[in-house]
């Protein structure tokens, strides 16, 4: 879809052509969300074809609440043998803040975890080997790691994620370290 041939229109107030109308051959209509039909339609053959990094270039599932993509996500890295390896965010208050015990006591780690806060990561973040993933935000876009990269995990040790990218200008045979 990125590839230039789509013709780009801007809105009547906005500068810049940003805007697409995307063919019925590249989309797919489903009633009540059935995560198994979506996957299968836009996936045909996962299993076999997760390995193909070509296979996984042409092919992505885009919706707009976090919720679908987290539903989405689990159903497919439940596709994916192997176990999970669970990163979590830090529970720490920091000890420079002055205040830090009269601002964050009146709320537990346990509750702040549990949040879901549009434009920050989530507690949790679950990967396996073997799994294709999206970066979200500019790691080092000189290497490649912006947002918008995709990339295979490769190897997760216990704090450092191994991943091979697969799109964009800097897509490589060996591997890129993410920490």
């Amino acid at each position: 879809m990125g590839d230039g041939r789509l013709e780009a229109k801007a809105e009547e107030h906005e500068d810049e052509e940003t805007w697409i109308k995307i063919p019925e051959e590249y989309t797919s209509v489903c009633g009540k969300l059935d995560i198994k039909q979506v996957v299968d339609e836009i996936y045909p053959n996962f299993i076999d074809g997760s390995k193909d990094d070509e296979y996984l270039r042409e092919r992505a599932i885009l919706t707009p609440l976090n919720e679908t993509a987290d539903t989405v996500n689990d159903y497919m890295t439940r596709q994916i043998l192997g176990n999970y390896k669970i990163y979590k965010s830090c529970n720490e208050v920091c000890a420079a803040s002055i205040d830090s015990d009269d601002q964050f006591s009146a709320y537990p780690t346990e509750y702040l975890n549990t949040l879901n806060i549009q434009g920050l990561p989530r507690h949790e973040l679950k990967l396996k080997e073997g799994m294709p993933v999206m970066l979200l935000r500019n790691i080092n876009p000189s290497q490649g790691l912006c947002n918008g990269t995709r990339l295979i995990i490769t190897r997760t040790r216990e704090y450092i994620v191994e991943a091979r990218i697969i799109t964009g200008s800097n897509v490589v045979s060996n591997l890129t370290v993410i920490e």
